[in-house]
């Protein structure tokens, strides 16, 4: 063949095609020149969703977005140079909270570099320790038969045994778009991937049964979305045993489920909880500090940690065992353990009373952000996919909802917690699942004002609590110093009633947790984008939290 436009294109769509018989079915593109021939063949794939997103770096929280709500690798493009360095936050995030993404980056081919050619930089290895596998492709040729085989092997290191991000460079000539677009078959095959098998050993089970039955214990549940078999065989060992359950907001057990070994505030239990014999550790670290500080008080007390992903969660190194294993399987293979009398009534009496302090709390009419949490928590519709942004939002969320029967679908980028790409990330989200809430501060805000694009055409109510700059930063020690203002909480002036008419997004002010409630059911009818905004006094939110703490 000696047209290489046509060339490029071709190589493209094997390369494509072989990731749509893999299972992946969404891309997620930024317009560019040297990636025309990954773009058209994306376009032209009848397997492949695709979403145009301008700026690569909300264009990267995006996909991430899809990838969290569908369990499933999205295919990630763009042009070359610094482009594709805006990735680089996305990436971290997907590395850290083990996200399967796939990265075609499009480079300049072999001969322009290192030359001084326009828009060309190092891509080889760009994103380091952050990807679970680097490939350097080489420029397109006839022969693409080896391909699908290839994309096999890379989408394995996407989601088993730790999923993550996985980086292809696509060097690819000029010219880049051919003359035609020729109509090429679906024609890939590529090897299926069976699922490994974790299964606890003989040894293993019965050394956790001896541990298990030396006494009462408690369930410790971090901020790892997990999947419904593991929420149902994890509680249903609970009920077994009796024991508590100190679920993290964003685990899915504290919405859906009437268990009542899931306590409603754990982080305001564990103040004044019984010393348990053990413990037992799932779904990464807390959100919660006083449950953190509580795990490290317990360093003598047997911790077993279980992980699905050979990643091990214990930042304060107190774990005494740690299991690579299969959740629900090995939930579900722990049988006759004794269970002790009246253990799990000590909690639940105490948890009854954190209820009640709560309720009083976020009946007040002055809205902060625990009562406008707390209402959402139980007033959404079952189902609703719900993005819970960084810093004040998610502790709010964690300490002040409680448990509610309506089963929510609850996200945050929990991976290195970052302030950025929330707004893009939820778009993501909801352009997978459906209509649903995203609750961020105003700083989140403006970190991610470009994602605004995005979420015009998405069914996404994004409400904005606004308490006038970075208000986690009043419950931490800097509050104290003469910089503080200035440095740290660092309130901005803007204008949000423009911010949403630029973008073309409804919006009302609400005065009041209901108004804003009401605004919020009527926008999630509609399916249009909406911005709902709650301005928040930060004096009275700091008291309403020390009232919850004390």
């Amino acid at each position: 063949m000696s047209d290489q436009a046509e060339r490029n294109y071709r190589w493209a769509f094997a390369l494509l095609d072989a990731c749509v018989a893999a299972g992946v079915s969404r891309a997620v593109i930024s317009p560019g020149s040297r990636s025309t021939p990954l773009t058209l063949a994306a376009l032209h794939h009848p397997g492949l969703a695709v979403q145009i997103a301008i700026d690569e770096r909300a264009a990267a929280f995006f996909a991430l977005g899809l990838a969290k709500a569908e369990s499933k690798a999205v295919i990630l493009i763009a042009t070359s140079g610094s482009a594709i360095a805006n990735w680089l936050p996305a990436v971290v995030e997907a590395d850290m909270a083990q996200v399967p993404l796939l990265l075609l980056s499009a480079d300049r081919p072999p001969e322009l570099q290192d030359c001084g050619a326009n828009q060309t930089m190092e891509q080889i290895q760009l994103f380091g320790s952050h990807v679970r596998a680097f490939q350097q492709l080489p420029p397109a040729e006839d022969d693409t038969s080896w391909l699908a085989a290839f994309v096999a092997r890379g989408l394995a290191y996407c989601v088993d045994p730790l999923p993550g991000p996985v980086h292809w460079n696509v060097p690819l000539r000029e010219p880049l778009v051919p003359v035609s677009i020729p109509d090429l078959p679906v024609t890939a095959v590529v090897p299926q991937a069976l699922p490994a098998l974790r299964q606890a050993t003989a040894e293993t089970l019965a050394l956790l049964t001896q541990i298990m039955a030396s006494g009462a214990g408690a369930i410790v549940c971090g901020q790892e979305r997990l999947s419904p078999d593991t929420r149902t065989a994890l509680l249903d060992l609970s009920q077994r045993l009796r024991v508590p359950v100190f679920a993290d907001v964003l685990s899915g057990l504290r919405s859906g489920s009437e268990r009542d070994t899931v306590l409603h505030h754990p982080d305001l239990v564990v103040g004044k909880a019984p010393r348990p014999g053990w413990l037992l550790r799932v779904g990464g670290a807390p959100i919660s500090r006083s449950l953190q500080d509580w795990l490290t008080q317990c360093r003598s007390v047997p911790q077993l940690v279980i992980s699905s992903s050979p990643r091990r969660s214990d930042p304060a190194g107190v774990a005494s065992h740690v299991l690579y294993a299969d959740l629900a399987s090995l939930c579900q293979a722990l049988q006759n353990l004794p269970v002790v009398e009246n253990w799990l009534v000590q909690f639940l009496g105490l948890d009854e009373q954190a209820q009640q302090l709560a309720q009083l709390i976020c009946a007040d009419e002055r809205p902060f952000e625990g009562s406008m949490l707390r209402t959402l928590w139980h007033e959404l519709p079952a189902g609703t996919p719900l993005f819970l942004a960084n810093s004040l939002t998610i502790r709010a969320a964690n300490s002040f909802v409680g448990r509610s029967a309506a089963a929510l679908q609850v996200f945050a980028n929990r991976g290195v917690s970052g302030i950025d790409g929330n707004i893009a990330t939820a778009c993501g989200m909801v352009s997978a699942l459906g209509a649903g809430v995203a609750v961020v501060g105003d700083l989140a805000l403006l970190h991610d004002l470009n994602a605004l694009l995005l979420a015009r055409q998405a069914p996404l109510v994004i409400l904005l609590l606004d308490n006038g700059g970075g208000g986690i930063f009043d419950h931490l020690p800097q509050a104290r110093l003469a910089e503080f203002e200035q440095a740290w909480l660092a309130p901005q002036v803007f204008t949000v009633t423009h911010a949403a008419k630029a973008f073309g997004l409804g919006y009302t002010a609400a005065a009041t947790v209901r108004e804003a409630m009401a605004a919020i059911q009527q926008a999630l009818a509609t399916g249009q984008a909406h911005i709902v905004h709650l301005p928040i006094e930060r004096a009275h939110s700091l008291v309403q939290f020390q009232r919850f703490q004390s």
